[in-house]
Protein backbone atom coordinates (compact mmCIF):
# COMPACT_ATOMS: atom_id res chain seq x y z
CA UNK A 1 0.00 0.00 0.00
CA UNK A 2 1.50 3.35 -1.07
CA UNK A 3 2.35 5.80 1.69
CA UNK A 4 0.47 9.15 1.48
CA UNK A 5 2.91 11.95 0.92
CA UNK A 6 2.98 14.82 3.39
CA UNK A 7 2.65 18.47 2.33
CA UNK A 8 6.41 18.86 2.61
CA UNK A 9 6.96 16.17 0.01
CA UNK A 10 4.47 17.42 -2.58
CA UNK A 11 5.69 20.16 -4.97
CA UNK A 12 3.62 23.28 -4.52
CA UNK A 13 2.42 23.26 -8.12
CA UNK A 14 1.02 19.75 -7.64
CA UNK A 15 -0.96 20.59 -4.49
CA UNK A 16 -4.70 20.90 -4.44
CA UNK A 17 -6.25 24.26 -3.62
CA UNK A 18 -6.95 23.09 -0.06
CA UNK A 19 -3.37 21.87 0.37
CA UNK A 20 -1.98 25.17 -0.93
CA UNK A 21 -4.07 27.15 1.55
CA UNK A 22 -2.96 24.90 4.39
CA UNK A 23 0.69 25.13 3.33
CA UNK A 24 0.65 28.93 3.09
CA UNK A 25 -1.05 29.24 6.46
CA UNK A 26 1.41 26.89 8.18
CA UNK A 27 4.59 28.43 6.81
CA UNK A 28 3.81 32.07 5.98
CA UNK A 29 1.35 33.36 8.58
CA UNK A 30 4.07 34.67 10.95
CA UNK A 31 6.15 36.42 8.23
CA UNK A 32 2.92 37.86 6.80
CA UNK A 33 1.90 39.13 10.24
CA UNK A 34 5.32 40.77 10.68
CA UNK A 35 4.98 42.48 7.29
CA UNK A 36 1.47 43.73 8.15
CA UNK A 37 2.60 45.12 11.52
CA UNK A 38 5.68 46.78 9.97
CA UNK A 39 3.54 48.30 7.22
CA UNK A 40 1.11 49.63 9.83
CA UNK A 41 3.91 51.25 11.83
CA UNK A 42 5.41 52.79 8.68
CA UNK A 43 2.01 54.14 7.62
CA UNK A 44 1.47 55.63 11.08
CA UNK A 45 4.87 57.37 11.02
CA UNK A 46 4.34 58.75 7.52
CA UNK A 47 0.82 59.91 8.40
CA UNK A 48 2.02 61.72 11.51
CA UNK A 49 4.82 63.40 9.54
CA UNK A 50 2.46 64.53 6.79
CA UNK A 51 -0.29 65.76 9.11
CA UNK A 52 1.94 67.27 11.83
CA UNK A 53 1.59 71.04 12.08
CA UNK A 54 4.27 73.43 13.21
CA UNK A 55 3.21 75.46 16.24
CA UNK A 56 2.08 79.03 15.63
CA UNK A 57 3.16 80.23 19.07
CA UNK A 58 5.64 78.82 21.57
CA UNK A 59 5.69 80.25 25.10
CA UNK A 60 8.39 78.89 27.40
CA UNK A 61 8.88 79.51 31.10
CA UNK A 62 12.30 78.91 32.61
CA UNK A 63 12.54 77.11 35.94
CA UNK A 64 8.89 77.81 36.75
CA UNK A 65 8.30 74.31 38.03
CA UNK A 66 4.59 73.63 38.29
CA UNK A 67 3.60 77.30 38.27
CA UNK A 68 1.39 77.41 35.18
CA UNK A 69 -0.61 80.49 36.16
CA UNK A 70 0.26 82.21 32.88
CA UNK A 71 -1.30 79.50 30.73
CA UNK A 72 -4.72 81.17 30.70
CA UNK A 73 -3.22 84.20 28.89
CA UNK A 74 -1.74 81.94 26.21
CA UNK A 75 -5.05 80.13 25.78
CA UNK A 76 -6.98 83.40 25.52
CA UNK A 77 -4.64 84.69 22.82
CA UNK A 78 -4.87 81.42 20.88
CA UNK A 79 -8.66 81.48 20.96
CA UNK A 80 -8.94 85.13 19.91
CA UNK A 81 -6.50 84.58 17.02
CA UNK A 82 -7.90 81.28 15.81
CA UNK A 83 -4.85 79.23 16.75
CA UNK A 84 -5.90 75.57 17.20
CA UNK A 85 -5.05 73.86 20.46
CA UNK A 86 -2.47 71.65 18.75
CA UNK A 87 -0.64 74.66 17.32
CA UNK A 88 0.41 76.55 20.43
CA UNK A 89 2.85 75.30 23.05
CA UNK A 90 3.21 76.36 26.66
CA UNK A 91 5.83 74.63 28.77
CA UNK A 92 8.61 74.87 31.29
CA UNK A 93 12.29 74.18 30.80
CA UNK A 94 14.82 73.69 33.60
CA UNK A 95 18.15 75.36 32.95
CA UNK A 96 19.68 75.31 36.38
CA UNK A 97 19.45 78.92 37.48
CA UNK A 98 20.89 80.02 40.82
CA UNK A 99 17.54 79.28 42.49
CA UNK A 100 17.59 75.79 41.01
CA UNK A 101 21.17 75.11 42.04
CA UNK A 102 23.03 76.03 38.87
CA UNK A 103 23.25 79.36 37.15
CA UNK A 104 22.83 80.64 33.61
CA UNK A 105 26.40 79.66 32.75
CA UNK A 106 26.06 76.10 34.08
CA UNK A 107 26.15 73.10 31.82
CA UNK A 108 22.42 72.64 32.43
CA UNK A 109 21.86 76.17 31.20
CA UNK A 110 23.16 75.24 27.77
CA UNK A 111 19.82 73.54 27.05
CA UNK A 112 18.01 76.84 26.60
CA UNK A 113 20.93 78.45 24.77
CA UNK A 114 20.70 75.70 22.18
CA UNK A 115 16.92 76.05 21.93
CA UNK A 116 17.12 79.81 21.49
CA UNK A 117 19.76 79.44 18.81
CA UNK A 118 17.63 76.85 17.02
CA UNK A 119 14.65 79.26 16.81
CA UNK A 120 12.44 76.98 18.89
CA UNK A 121 11.12 79.65 21.29
CA UNK A 122 8.94 82.71 20.67
CA UNK A 123 8.02 84.16 24.06
CA UNK A 124 10.32 83.41 27.00
CA UNK A 125 9.57 84.08 30.67
CA UNK A 126 12.46 83.76 33.10
CA UNK A 127 13.81 85.11 36.41
CA UNK A 128 15.26 88.61 36.08
CA UNK A 129 18.80 87.60 37.02
CA UNK A 130 18.76 84.87 34.40
CA UNK A 131 17.23 87.23 31.84
CA UNK A 132 20.13 89.66 32.29
CA UNK A 133 22.67 86.88 31.70
CA UNK A 134 20.92 85.63 28.56
CA UNK A 135 20.12 89.13 27.26
CA UNK A 136 23.75 90.18 27.51
CA UNK A 137 24.54 87.26 25.21
CA UNK A 138 22.13 88.59 22.59
CA UNK A 139 19.29 86.10 22.93
CA UNK A 140 16.35 88.53 23.04
CA UNK A 141 14.87 91.18 20.75
CA UNK A 142 15.13 94.93 21.18
CA UNK A 143 11.55 95.85 22.10
CA UNK A 144 11.88 99.62 21.98
CA UNK A 145 10.10 99.89 18.62
CA UNK A 146 7.69 97.03 19.28
CA UNK A 147 5.86 97.97 22.48
CA UNK A 148 3.18 100.67 22.92
CA UNK A 149 4.54 104.17 23.52
CA UNK A 150 3.59 104.27 27.19
CA UNK A 151 5.61 101.11 27.88
CA UNK A 152 8.92 102.29 26.45
CA UNK A 153 9.98 103.86 29.74
CA UNK A 154 9.36 100.61 31.64
CA UNK A 155 11.51 98.31 29.55
CA UNK A 156 14.31 96.40 31.22
CA UNK A 157 17.21 97.12 28.84
CA UNK A 158 20.46 95.16 28.78
CA UNK A 159 23.46 95.98 26.60
CA UNK A 160 24.59 93.00 24.60
CA UNK A 161 28.15 91.77 24.84
CA UNK A 162 30.24 91.53 21.71
CA UNK A 163 33.56 89.92 21.01
CA UNK A 164 36.41 92.45 21.21
CA UNK A 165 37.25 91.77 17.56
CA UNK A 166 33.81 93.01 16.46
CA UNK A 167 34.91 96.64 16.73
CA UNK A 168 32.73 97.92 13.89
CA UNK A 169 29.50 96.41 15.25
CA UNK A 170 27.35 98.88 17.15
CA UNK A 171 26.06 98.02 20.57
CA UNK A 172 22.40 97.11 20.65
CA UNK A 173 19.86 96.44 23.35
CA UNK A 174 17.98 93.35 24.44
CA UNK A 175 14.77 94.20 26.26
CA UNK A 176 12.32 92.56 28.58
CA UNK A 177 9.35 93.59 30.71
CA UNK A 178 8.97 92.76 34.37
CA UNK A 179 5.91 90.57 34.80
CA UNK A 180 5.01 92.45 37.97
CA UNK A 181 4.49 95.62 35.90
CA UNK A 182 1.82 93.99 33.73
CA UNK A 183 -1.73 94.15 35.14
CA UNK A 184 -3.46 90.83 35.59
CA UNK A 185 -0.33 88.72 35.84
CA UNK A 186 -0.24 85.78 38.28
CA UNK A 187 0.61 86.97 41.79
CA UNK A 188 3.06 84.20 42.62
CA UNK A 189 6.69 84.35 43.72
CA UNK A 190 7.84 83.09 40.32
CA UNK A 191 5.93 85.54 38.13
CA UNK A 192 6.46 88.44 40.53
CA UNK A 193 10.20 88.13 39.98
CA UNK A 194 10.16 87.14 36.31
CA UNK A 195 10.71 88.97 33.03
CA UNK A 196 8.94 88.37 29.72
CA UNK A 197 10.85 88.77 26.46
CA UNK A 198 10.79 87.72 22.80
CA UNK A 199 13.47 85.37 21.54
CA UNK A 200 15.95 86.96 19.16
CA UNK A 201 15.01 84.36 16.51
CA UNK A 202 11.31 83.63 16.99
CA UNK A 203 9.74 81.14 14.64
CA UNK A 204 6.48 83.10 14.81
CA UNK A 205 7.57 86.74 14.94
CA UNK A 206 4.17 88.28 14.17
CA UNK A 207 2.30 86.20 16.74
CA UNK A 208 4.99 86.81 19.36
CA UNK A 209 4.82 90.60 18.92
CA UNK A 210 1.01 90.58 18.81
CA UNK A 211 0.88 88.44 21.96
CA UNK A 212 3.16 90.79 23.90
CA UNK A 213 1.38 93.94 22.70
CA UNK A 214 -2.00 92.54 23.71
CA UNK A 215 -0.67 91.72 27.20
CA UNK A 216 0.44 95.34 27.58
CA UNK A 217 -2.73 97.00 26.26
CA UNK A 218 -5.43 95.08 28.10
Amino acid sequence: MARERSKDEIPFREMTAAQKRSYLWDYWRIPALIVVVAAGILFSVIHSMVTAKDPLLVVTTVDAGKDTGFLSHVEAFAQSHGIPEDQYVFGDVAVGTAAAGGGAESQQGMALYVRLQAESEDIVILPEETFRDYAAGGYFLDLRDLVPQDWKGRLLEVEQRYDEYEETQQESMACGIRMGDIPGMPDTPYYSGAVIAISCLPDNYDNAVAFLRELLTR
